[in-house]
This record gives structure tokens, C-alpha cells and sequence, in this order.
């Protein structure tokens, strides 16, 4: 890939990209254009864009561009930066962001197995087939809960040794 200071139409392999990580994206929750912008600073060159270029790169109004920085700057998943001399604000992909968003969606594992350990007591007194939905939610929370400290530790030590 070139270096691309300007906001040049990105290959149509980047386009397929682009689309293929934002629907894959969208499938689990997120609306399209945050996993487009999310796609485009995973391969921008430079890794900082403006609004603008997003804008044009995404072929997107700055006003889905904006909703989608406002959407995605809070949570970490893009970083607002400001270069000396310069207004515009540049946003990319923070280092580590993905492993630190992913360490805490695992930490509600617990709280969630506390909600369904909730339920099962509420429904003690229900039929099998009553609780098997809840129980069967409640089991994999707890067996989340359990295995996602070995999980991180192995992926300390093999990130670790790739360093």
C-alpha cells in the first residue's frame, strides 16, 4: 500500500475490505459506518485521518462521519489527536485498543452469571424445561468466568514471546 497523505480513492481490495470488516462488524452489534471508519484506520496510510478524509476515502456525509467518531471515540476504539499547528482533529486506532476493549467485555461475565443465578432462584420452583434456557446461559457465564484468566495469561506469554 502507498503512503497516502491526502484522501486518494483507496483499491477496490480496500473497498472489499472495508465492507467485509464492517458487516462482519455489524453482525454483532455495531452500525456499519463506525466498522467502516474502524476498517479504514486499521489500514490507512498515514494511520491518522481527518474527518475529511474519512469522509472521502468512506464516501460518507462528515455527518455519518461524526456520528461514528462520536460513537467510537468515547468507548476507545478511535483516539482524537491534535498535531501542532493544525485544527483539524486526526483519529486513529489507539495501540492496544483490542486487547484492552476485549479484557473488559470479559469482566462482565461475572455480573452477568450473578443475573442468571438470579433467575434460576427466581424460577426454582419452575419445570426443567422452564429453566433450561436460563441454566443453559447461566453455564456458559460461569464457564467464561473460569477459563478467561488461563485464556489472557496464555495470550500474555505467546504476545510476549512474539515481541
Amino acid at each position: 500500500m502507498t503512503s497516502r497523505g491526502d484522501a486518494s480513492a483507496p483499491s477496490a481490495d480496500e473497498l472489499a475490505f472495508i465492507e467485509a470488516f464492517a458487516t462482519g462488524l455489524e453482525r454483532q452489534g455495531l452500525f456499519r459506518m463506525a466498522g467502516r471508519v474502524i476498517a479504514w484506520l486499521l489500514i490507512s496510510d498515514p494511520p491518522e485521518q481527518t474527518a475529511a478524509q474519512l469522509a472521502a476515502v468512506l464516501q460518507a456525509s462528515r455527518g455519518s462521519i461524526s456520528g461514528a467518531i462520536t460513537f467510537l471515540a468515547p468507548t476507545g476504539w478511535v483516539e482524537r489527536q491534535r498535531r501542532p499547528g493544525d485544527r483539524r482533529d486526526h483519529y486513529r486506532i489507539p495501540p492496544g485498543v483490542w486487547d484492552r476493549l476485549t479484557r473488559a467485555q470479559s469482566t462482565q461475565y461475572a455480573g452477568f452469571k450473578r443475573i442468571t443465578e438470579d433467575g434460576l432462584a427466581l424460577l426454582a420452583d419452575a419445570p426443567p424445561a422452564r429453566r433450561a434456557r436460563l441454566q443453559e446461559l447461566h453455564d456458559l457465564y460461569d464457564w467464561l468466568e473460569r477459563e478467561m484468566p488461563a485464556l489472557w495469561e496464555r495470550w500474555d506469554r505467546e504476545k510476549g514471546s512474539a515481541s
